[in-house]
């Protein structure tokens, strides 16, 4: 394995420190995991898994597809389904991103590489955050791997990522409703995790300045998002939550920033809103979703007979569990929860996700603290 480099980036002002892998890994927690797995089960069960995975990836060929369309997309169309054909690469790239981090092994990293360029090379920068939230594990992978990559392959990328923030930011319109719902925080995800895989400070404050915008606009004192009143889904509470938690994790890592229970003036806040859906993921209360939606798409779905769309389908519990597996990096408590929906309730690490959060959560959890600009 490769020596990782650990760069530290001063800020003008001279106050502030950013620590090179908070959208992936630092060089510590990578070697803290590689020790993990070697006293424990749970770990190495993991480990062996991912390496299989990524071994079968090693002679696939990378096949980006020149535009993400995804979005407003019914399932079975020909735009849909040549997108979701060529999204199978960042699946592919997931497992020769964790495959190197658990065994060094650097043939994972290069494969890895090679799936990174290609896709630089030839995806058009989206315009739509939700085309646009596919490209989180590219992100997060060249987050890792880019102190090992060639001075003229890191320059491409870079220059790409900064096309995919400048496109984003133009495509957002204060006078839409796409400001403030899951659209924005999809949005904002992307660009942030960019911003600090660059090394952008003003870019880094500009989107948390946006992202405490969208918290105030978006979360509801009961512990409702806009989404879910507008939808009456909570497909739509979590795919809001997801891409908000997930962009809040990187601030607490680089910033020690805690959004996750900064409370909006409303006295709203993340945390309500994972405690809100709580009780549906744990089977406790059912809700027929979509009935009263207010957006024709929802609608069109369901008349597509897509699964999880149908109007007055009960919630999947399930559905919940990519964004309690997040949730659980400040809630370590959820972890058996997590291991009911994955149904390995007795499991040490029921998700990779849930392994990762208990090498990467602070040791003495911050207090919740009001952000405010530098």
């Amino acid at each position: 394995m490769k020596k990782f480099i650990l760069i530290l980036l001063v800020w003008v002002s001279g106050t502030t420190f950013l620590q090179a892998g908070a959208v992936s890994l630092t060089p510590a927690e990578i070697n803290r995991i590689q020790a993990l797995i070697k006293t424990s089960p749970g770990a190495a069960q993991w480990a062996k898994s991912l390496e299989k995975s990524a071994e079968g990836n090693l002679t696939q060929t990378p096949h980006p597809i020149d535009r993400i369309q995804t979005a407003g997309q019914l399932k079975g169309s020909d735009t849909k389904t040549r997108t979701e054909e060529a999204l199978k690469d960042i699946y592919r790239l997931k497992t020769l991103e964790w495959a190197f981090v658990f065994t060094g092994r650097e043939n994972f990293e290069r494969k890895a590489q090679d799936y990174v360029l290609s896709w630089a090379k030839t995806c058009q920068p989206p315009e739509n955050p939700i085309d646009a939230t596919n490209l989180e594990t590219l992100i997060e992978t060249y987050d890792l791997i880019r102190a090992d990559v060639a001075p003229a392959d890191q320059a491409l990328v870079d220059g790409w990522l900064r096309k995919v923030t400048q496109t984003l930011i133009a495509s957002d319109d204060p006078r839409k409703k796409t400001h403030i719902n899951n659209w924005q925080a999809h949005r904002l995800k992307i660009i942030g995790m960019a911003a600090f895989t660059l090394g952008d400070p003003a870019l880094e404050q500009q989107v948390l300045d946006s992202f405490k915008t969208l918290l105030q606009a978006n979360l509801n004192g009961d512990g409702t998002t806009y989404d879910f009143l507008e939808r009456d889904a909570l497909h739509y509470h979590i795919y809001d939550l997801e891409p908000m938690i997930r962009l809040a994790m990187v601030y607490q890592r680089a910033q020690n920033l805690d959004l996750y229970h900064w409370k909006t003036d409303n006295g709203a806040s993340m945390a309500q809103c994972v405690a809100f859906l709580l009780p549906y993921a744990k089977g406790e209360k059912t809700h027929a979703e979509y009935v009263h939606t207010q957006v024709k798409f929802d609608i069109q779905r369901a008349q597509n007979h897509e699964k999880g769309h149908g109007i007055g389908e009960p919630f999947d519990p399930k559905a919940a569990q990519k964004c309690l597996e997040l949730a659980q990096y400040y809630q370590p408590e959820l972890k058996s929860l997590v291991g009911q929906l994955t149904g390995k309730p007795d499991s040490v690490y029921p998700s990779l996700q849930v392994l990762l959060n208990e090498m990467i959560r602070p040791v003495t959890p911050t207090t919740p603290t009001t952000p405010t600009s530098k």
